[in-house]
């Protein structure tokens, strides 16, 4: 069985990647086990698992998800566990987080540097990914999804009433994209929100297939993350 850690910025990237690795590979292949970790710095680190994974004798691969409680603690929580990871088997560590709000646009290559500098690879290749400049900026390039929020959130619609138009255009390039979220669920009568119920409910309506592959080819750091998850899932058991 083959082990992957990954360690998110919050609960959006939580459930997303949970979501999405389920969907892709199905539950009786795939064990998935959520840990929200809290402390550091100058005080005890401390772990508490947000939902249990079940392994059996079908599953080829276990991801351990963390919950990292922020972005700016997403490589320092790398660089404290990855070392305990090798040693229980672990073979590759990633990271997932924003850009927004504490970098701007012209600053993302420069940070995607940054995150990645000499972060270790000996014994688990260790690399830390970016949506750009939000993960809403995926959920709304999945655009389809927002007619089974409303049959009136279509793309034409969204382009009149907002200003873009989410088939057809590159959404990494919308600056606040859980804004345009908020915005568009406000104009059908519903809310997004960080709660969990409703990012539940939302990242549930996704459709992962278009998600993990034309949607992938046409957002740049998307199709990067899903690239890392791919050449952990194309290593021979």
């Amino acid at each position: 069985m083959r082990k992957l850690a990954i360690f998110v910025e919050g609960l959006t990237e939580q459930i997303l990647v949970r979501k999405m690795l389920h969907a892709v590979l199905g539950r009786n292949r795939i064990a998935i086990q959520t840990v929200k970790i809290t402390g550091g710095h100058n005080v005890r680190m401390s772990f508490t698992v947000m939902r249990a994974a079940h392994v059996d004798r079908q599953t080829d691969y276990f991801v351990l998800v963390y919950d990292c409680g922020g972005e700016t603690n997403v490589k320092s929580y790398i660089l404290a566990r990855r070392d305990k990871l090798i040693s229980s088997g672990y073979s590759m560590v990633l990271g997932l987080r924003d850009a927004y709000p504490n970098f701007t646009r012209e600053e993302v290559p420069k940070l995607l540097r940054g995150l990645n500098h000499k972060l270790p690879q000996k014994k688990a290749a260790t690399h830390i990914y970016l949506a750009i400049m939000e993960t809403e900026a995926w959920f709304l390039g999945e655009y389809r999804h927002l007619k089974k929020v409303s049959r009136m959130l279509t793309p034409g619609y969204i382009n009149k009433n907002f200003g873009f138009n989410p088939q057809t255009e590159n959404m990494e390039e919308r600056d606040h994209p859980s804004e345009d979220m908020k915005r568009i669920y406000q104009a059908a009568g519903h809310d997004y929100t960080k709660k969990r119920d409703r990012l539940n409910a939302v990242i549930g309506k996704l459709d992962f297939n278009y998600f993990t592959h034309e949607l992938a080819e046409k957002m740049p750091s998307l199709g990067s993350f899903v690239d890392g998850l791919e050449r952990f899932f194309q290593q021979e058991l």
